[in-house]
C-alpha cells in the first residue's frame, strides 16, 4: 500500500471497529515474528509495534511480538497463528508509492509480509515515522489475516491512503472496519484455516500494497 497523489477524497461517515471487542473477550491471539533487516531504531520499532498492536486490539485481536534478532524462535516452521513481518531497507516493487507486500498462497492464505522501510522514511509526510510504520505493518498483516481481495474503500485496508487517511494515521484513528475485525477473529479462531498449504507446484502471489 502507499500514499495517493490525489488528496481530495474524504470518508467522513466511516463506521470503524472501535474498542468494543477485546482479544481477551474473543480469545484471539497471534504471534508476529519481526525480522528487522533495515536496522530500524529500537525506539521507533517499539513504538511501531505498540501502534500496530493497538490497531489490532481495537479489532479484538492481541499480538505477541517476537524479535528475530533476539531469539532463535524465528527459524522454526510456523504454526497456524504465527506470522512474519520482515522490515527490509529497500522496496522490491517498481513503484515507490508501494510501502509493503504480503505473500498469499493459491488458496489466499499467507504468513509472510514485507515492509519497505526506506520508502516510509522518504514519504512520511507530516506523520510520525513510528506511527506510519505501525500502520503499514498492520495493513500488511491484515492482508495475511483477511486473505485475497482484502482491500476496502475505508479504513486501514484502503489500497491508497488519501490525505485525510494520513491525518487519521497521525491521530491513531485509521482502523479496521467492524466486518474486517469479525472476519479476522473468525479465521484466527479456526486456526487450521490459517495454515499456508503450499504444494510443490503451487506458488505464492505478492499483494503489492
Amino acid at each position: 500500500m502507499g500514499f495517493s497523489g490525489r488528496w481530495g477524497l474524504a470518508w467522513a461517515s466511516v463506521l470503524l471497529w472501535g474498542s468494543v471487542a477485546t482479544a481477551q473477550d474473543c480469545g484471539t491471539q497471534i504471534t508476529v515474528l519481526v525480522n528487522d533487516s533495515a536496522g530500524v531504531e529500537p525506539s521507533v520499532l517499539r513504538q511501531a509495534e505498540r501502534e500496530a498492536g493497538r490497531l489490532f486490539e481495537a479489532a479484538g485481536i492481541e499480538i505477541q511480538w517476537t524479535k528475530c534478532a533476539q531469539t532463535n524462535e524465528c527459524g522454526h516452521v510456523l504454526g497456524p497463528k504465527e506470522f512474519v513481518l520482515h522490515i527490509v531497507p529497500g522496496g522490491k516493487t517498481p513503484s515507490d508509492a508501494v510501502f509493503g507486500e504480503a505473500f498469499l498462497g493459491d488458496d489466499g492464505r499467507g504468513q509472510y509480509s514485507d515492509v519497505f522501510f526506506d520508502r516510509l522514511r522518504q514519504a512520511q509526510e507530516d506523520v510520525n515515522l513510528a506511527l506510519l510504520l505501525g500502520a503499514v505493518s498492520a495493513h500488511e498483516l491484515g492482508h495475511l489475516l483477511l486473505g485475497s481481495n482484502s482491500h476496502s474503500g475505508i479504513g486501514i485496508m484502503e489500497p491508497r491512503w488519501q490525505k485525510d487517511s494520513v491525518e487519521k494515521i497521525g491521530k491513531g484513528i485509521l482502523l479496521f472496519t467492524r466486518e474486517q475485525g469479525e472476519l479476522m477473529r473468525k479465521r484466527i479462531q479456526k486456526s487450521e484455516d490459517l495454515s499456508v498449504r503450499v504444494s510443490a507446484t503451487s506458488k505464492l502471489t505478492r499483494v503489492d500494497y
